[in-house]
């Protein structure tokens, strides 16, 4: 009987210690939130209204001052996409003003974040990325992304 009670404890155990481990590995399978696959670069930024780029696409292969007029007819599927963006890709071309600074105000003005080229931020709903490069009392300053953005610029560097 001793016997069984320490074998049953020992089972107990080791489910108590290996099981979280495997369910959290599955998480990071093909069990987990659905990813892109990183597209080739054409030289635009791209950016869609719901997570996982899905819903109303922009792209834009120059500064854009306002959102509010959408893109450069490229898409097809674009609307004005100020403070609507909720997943963004850069696929700039490798070289200089290949990084883009994403813009909490109008005209490329105050806090703003840097998204790299060839990153993509996939579902900005959840808040993790935040405007981060600015002045304290900057509006907009710790902000979320998420449907935050009026205009961009490409830069040399984020």
């Amino acid at each position: 009987m001793k016997k069984l009670t320490l074998l049953a404890t020992s089972a107990a155990m080791l489910f108590a210690t290996c099981g979280p481990v495997v369910a959290a590995q599955a998480a990071d399978g093909q069990a987990a939130a659905p990813r892109a696959t990183r597209a080739a670069a054409d030289g635009r930024l791209h950016a869609w209204a719901d997570p996982y780029q899905r819903g109303a696409h922009c792209s834009w292969s120059g500064n854009k001052r306002d959102w509010d007029y959408g893109d450069d007819g490229v898409t097809g599927n674009c609307r004005p996409m100020r403070n609507l963006a909720s997943s963004l890709e850069n696929r700039g071309f490798a070289g200089g003003y290949d990084d883009v600074d994403l813009y909490y105000n109008q005209d490329q003005s105050g806090v703003y974040a840097c998204l790299g080229r060839g990153d993509a931020w996939q579902d900005l709903s959840h808040g993790d990325y935040i405007f981060n490069f600015g002045l304290w009392w900057w509006a907009g300053k710790n902000e979320s992304v998420n449907d935050n953005i009026s205009s961009h610029s490409w830069t040399d560097s984020c």
